[in-house]
């Protein structure tokens, strides 16, 4: 029995230890927002600030000629494009292959989300700027359409979410949909009345990844952005530091801003995430 209880402690002193290492950059960064620069170089791996500050959130708050809050407003506006197309296509695109999977290119369909997940997204940069450029309606200045319709590709989070509503649908029984038909329901009812309800947990996940992965992105939005107008929080995370300089303070506090909302989300809903991952990975 006290074996038992060495081991165990041992685990968990173990467990500590690497949640540690695997926290503190995350603390380093929270840490850093508050330091000066002489302080973060002078000492580098302390957690306390020598003297707290405000200087890096101070400099964030306004970054080339726009506030702050431009920046946070584009970066849920395309979030929450990105994750709605993202979400509606995908889900669409499981059920077709539920529904009709005889039917002709739908396996190649399908074979195109797993092979976008293994080649690098840049490979689609310049396709990708080809056919927005060449369509006016898709850039501009204060145009979102383009930025977000590149970033709702496979390549960049949409696999995951095709294939988790592909493999739950593989668990829904075929006599539900039959049920319906013979009652007289369209495809369409079937689609939002019959299978949305039932699918919750996998919408909530696809929702949440779609959502986590787009808000961090930035290649699309400096590639396809005509002005600054158009620039979320990550991408003047990439764009406040020059060749004239690292301001590390305020690189810090920026991150810590762009960080904290994705963190604070994951947190608040890890189980229902969890929930939704294993109703889309069991197959009946």
């Amino acid at each position: 029995m006290r074996n038992k209880k060495w081991v165990t402690a041992l685990v968990y002193v173990i467990l500590i230890c690497v949640s540690f290492v695997m926290v503190y950059p995350f603390l380093w960064m929270l840490s850093a927002s508050f330091k000066t620069n002489a302080d973060i170089i002078q000492n580098p791996l302390n957690l306390l600030p020598q003297k707290w500050t405000l200087d890096g959130y101070r400099a964030i708050k306004t970054m080339s000629g726009y506030s702050i809050w431009h920046y946070l407003k584009n970066s849920i506006i395309i979030s929450a494009g990105t994750t709605a197309l993202v979400v509606v296509s995908t889900a669409m695109g499981g059920y077709a292959l539920y529904r009709k999977r005889d039917l002709p290119l739908f396996g190649i369909l399908e074979k195109s989300f797993m092979i976008s997940m293994m080649y690098p997204a840049v490979l689609l940069l310049i396709p990708l700027y080809v056919i927005v450029i060449g369509s006016k309606f898709l850039y501009g200045t204060g145009n979102y359409l383009g930025i977000i319709l590149a970033s709702s590709t496979g390549a960049w989070g949409a696999a995951l979410p095709f294939f988790l509503f592909k493999q739950f649908f593989a668990s829904v029984p075929y006599s539900l949909v039959e049920a319906s038909t013979i009652d007289g329901a369209t495809e369409r009812q079937i689609f939002f009345w019959v299978m949305c309800p039932v699918m919750k947990p996998v919408i909530l996940t696809a929702t949440l990844i779609s959502f986590l992965t787009s808000w961090g992105l930035w290649i699309p939005v400096l590639m396809l952005s005509k002005d600054m107008s158009t620039y979320t929080l990550a991408s003047m995370l990439v764009n406040i530091n020059s060749e004239l300089g690292v301001d590390l303070s305020q690189t810090a506090a920026l991150s810590t801003v762009v960080t904290l909302p994705v963190v604070l989300i994951f947190l608040l809903t890890q189980r229902k995430v969890m929930d939704g991952i294993a109703a889309g990975s069991v197959k009946g």
